[in-house]
C-alpha cells in the first residue's frame, strides 16, 4: 500500500514538474518586465504595438512604451533605461547609434524598405510645367512657382533641426546648385506639413521633402496628388554612394513614369534597437526580434486608417491585433521558434 502511494505521489510530482517546465518553456518571459520606447512621430507606432503583443505572448510584462525623441531614445537604450524600441531607421540613425558604441545592438531589419524618401511637388504643377527633376528648380521661372514669401526663391519644406534629413537636404542644396533659387525651410515638421497640406487643398503649388508614408504623404499621396522628383546623379554626405543605392523600381508617382526612380535618397530599413546587455539575457526576445517581418504596404494601410481618425491607443492596439490575425501562421511560428531559443 505504501509503495503504491509513494509511486502515485512520485508520478504526480513528476507530472507537476513536467507541467511547470512546459509552462516555463511556453512563457520564457514570465516574471520579467521589459521597458520599451517609441519615436515621437506616430507613423510606425503600429509596428511597436505588434512587437509588444508578441512579447506579451511570450510572458513578458511591458513597461511603456515611452515616447521619446531620437537623442533621448538612443541615450536611454545605451544606459539600459529602456530595453528596446522599433524605430531605428538606417542609415538615417547611424550617428545616433554610433554614439552609444557597443551598448546597442540592432536586430533585423524588421521592415525593408521601411520607407521611400525624396522631394515631391504637386502633380498638377508638375504636369503643367513639365517638371521632373530637382535640376528644374534651378530655373528662376520654375522656382517662382513655389515661392510662398515672394522673395524670388522656391520654398522647400524640410524637416526638424537636428534630424538627418536636414543634413542631407542642406548637402543637396549645394550638390545640386540650388542655393540661388531654393530656400530650405526648417522647423517643426508636422506643423510645416499641416500648412503644406492646407495650401495644396487651396490649389497652391507645393514643394517638400517627405518620406512615404508619413503625415504628408498619407494626406497627399504620390501618384495621385504628388510626384517624386528625380535627381540627375546621386550625391550624399560622406560619398561612396552610387545611383544604384538611391534608385528603386516601380515607385508609384515617380516623375517620368513607373520605371527606375532615382530620388537621390537611400532606401531605408527599420531595425529593432536594443540594449545589448539586456538582449544577451533574453534569447526568446532576440529570436522573436530576428524573425518578425512587416511589409511597407502594411504600414501604409495603417497610416491611412490613422489619417482617417483611427488614431487612439485603442485603435492602434486593434490595428496590431488585426495584422496579427491576418498573418497568424507566420506570427505563431515566430513565437514557437522564440520559445525554443536558448
Amino acid at each position: 500500500m505504501r509503495k503504491t502511494l509513494f509511486a502515485t505521489a512520485l508520478a504526480m510530482g513528476i507530472g507537476l514538474l513536467a507541467m511547470g517546465a512546459a509552462v516555463a518553456a511556453d512563457m520564457p518571459g514570465e516574471g520579467k518586465t521589459v521597458k520599451s520606447a517609441r519615436a515621437n512621430w506616430d507613423t510606425f507606432w503600429f509596428g511597436s504595438a505588434v512587437v509588444q503583443i508578441g512579447l506579451e505572448r511570450l510572458g513578458y510584462k511591458i513597461d511603456g512604451p515611452s515616447t521619446l525623441n531620437n537623442p533621448a531614445r538612443f541615450s536611454a537604450l545605451g544606459l539600459g533605461d529602456i530595453h528596446y524600441e522599433t524605430d531605428t531607421i538606417m542609415p538615417n540613425h547611424k550617428g545616433n547609434v554610433d554614439k552609444q558604441g557597443d551598448k546597442l545592438e540592432l536586430v533585423g531589419p524588421f521592415m525593408s524598405p521601411g520607407s521611400i524618401s525624396g522631394y515631391l511637388i504637386d502633380k498638377k504643377t508638375a504636369d503643367k510645367h513639365g517638371i521632373t527633376n530637382v535640376d528644374d528648380l534651378k530655373k528662376p521661372a520654375i522656382a517662382k512657382l513655389f515661392d510662398r514669401d515672394k522673395d524670388g526663391k522656391a520654398d522647400l519644406i524640410g524637416c526638424n533641426p537636428g534630424w538627418s534629413c536636414e543634413t542631407i537636404t542642406n548637402h543637396h542644396m549645394k550638390a545640386y546648385d540650388l542655393d540661388g533659387t531654393v530656400e530650405h525651410i526648417i522647423g517643426e515638421y508636422n506643423i510645416l506639413v499641416g500648412d503644406t497640406v492646407a495650401r495644396y487643398k487651396a490649389g497652391e503649388p507645393v514643394l517638400l521633402f517627405a518620406w512615404y508614408p508619413n503625415s504628408a504623404t498619407v494626406q497627399m499621396t504620390p501618384g495621385k496628388d504628388l510626384i517624386w522628383l528625380q535627381v540627375s546623379k546621386t550625391d550624399l554626405p560622406g560619398g561612396g554612394f552610387s545611383d544604384a543605392d538611391t534608385t528603386m523600381k516601380n515607385i508609384t508617382g515617380c516623375a517620368g513614369g513607373s520605371g527606375p526612380c532615382n530620388t537621390g535618397w537611400s532606401r531605408v530599413e527599420y531595425y529593432i534597437g536594443t540594449n545589448k546587455a539586456w538582449l544577451a539575457k533574453n534569447p526568446a526576445a532576440r529570436k522573436f526580434f530576428e524573425l518578425i517581418k512587416m511589409e511597407l504596404g502594411d504600414r501604409v494601410i495603417q497610416n491611412v486608417a490613422m489619417s482617417n481618425g483611427e488614431d487612439s491607443e485603442a485603435d492602434l492596439r486593434r490595428h496590431a491585433n488585426e495584422w496579427i490575425a491576418k498573418n497568424k501562421s507566420a506570427f505563431e511560428s515566430w513565437l514557437d521558434q522564440a520559445r525554443a531559443a536558448k
